[in-house]
């Protein structure tokens, strides 16, 4: 195990691991990483979600250090940008799934540059849903819209960073169509904490955390042994793989605890905060 005094980067996830049950994050997780940053260690968001969507919890944490998103397909160098790295789902595979996706009737949230789509529901209005602008390039302050579409092809107005897919057939229809392309594109699977599936995740091939995490370990000229990670689902296991010491939530799947270092409490028992302290500033009072 490494050594807590060592450690001068933390690559944390949001969903289950600093956001609670009620997707709000964790006070003392947030009180404990920005303690951390004080202390001069370095604060990764290592997440599945978009750009458009943390800038929230980077603007709570006061963070200008490097932002994974998107699983990894999106790497930027502070919240605001630039980009270091951008990864895409080539076009033939996109229009696959998405013609399968329309042909069954299932949804596709479609993620393409700065906007996410979604494919018209009943009684939906069709046309973008405006959640928020800020002044700023390629960054998580850029403008940020849902846009509803009649089709989920009609999403695809440039190759997208992610396709992600809820429904039970669509999950097991579109996993064995992405198979078909595995040398373009991976997928993850993503579950509930009581096991429950939960979503499909079509991602570019070289998209996963681990590999973002050693990016940015690289750029900032940290040894990975050095960094610690804090997560608790499957897509989590690569960036364990890479840090030194990883810290599982105890609301992770059995698969995930076994990847880690440790376990630690959940995330809505402030397990963040636990392993901050422990592996990070213990040692630093």
């Amino acid at each position: 195990m490494a050594r807590t005094h060592s450690i001068r980067l933390i690559s944390v996830d949001l969903d289950g691991t600093l956001y609670r049950s009620d997707g709000t994050p964790a006070p003392d997780g947030l009180r404990q990483l920005q303690a951390a940053r004080r202390a001069g260690v370095r604060v990764v968001i290592n997440t599945t979600r978009n750009a458009g969507s943390v800038g929230h919890v980077c603007a709570q944490l006061g963070s200008r250090d490097p932002l994974i998103c998107t699983n990894g397909a999106q790497i930027f160098a502070e919240p605001e940008g630039p980009l270091w790295a951008s990864y895409t789902i080539p076009m033939v595979v996109a229009r696959s799934v998405a013609r399968l996706a329309d042909r069954h009737g299932w949804e596709i949230s479609t993620s393409v540059g700065s906007n996410s789509y979604f494919r018209q529901r009943p009684g939906q209005a069709l046309g973008p849903v405006e959640l928020g602008s800020s002044p700023g390039g390629e960054g998580v302050q850029s403008r940020t819209q849902v846009i509803v579409v009649r089709q989920n092809e009609e999403a695809l107005v440039a190759e997208p960073k992610r396709m992600l897919l809820h429904e039970p057939e669509a999950i097991v229809a579109a996993k064995e169509l992405a198979a078909q392309y595995s040398q373009a594109c991976r997928t993850e699977t993503y579950f509930e904490p009581d096991g429950r599936l939960h979503s499909l995740c079509i991602l570019p091939r070289r998209a996963d955390k681990g590999t973002a995490l050693r990016f940015v370990a690289g750029r900032l000229e940290i040894p990975l042994e050095q960094v610690l990670a804090i997560g608790d689902n499957p897509n989590d296991a690569p960036m364990f793989g890479a840090a030194g010491v990883s810290v599982a939530m105890s609301n992770a799947p059995p698969e995930v605890k076994a990847a880690a270092t440790v376990v630690g409490p959940s995330n809505d028992d402030e397990g963040v905060a636990w392993a901050v302290r422990r592996f990070v500033l213990q040692d630093r009072r």
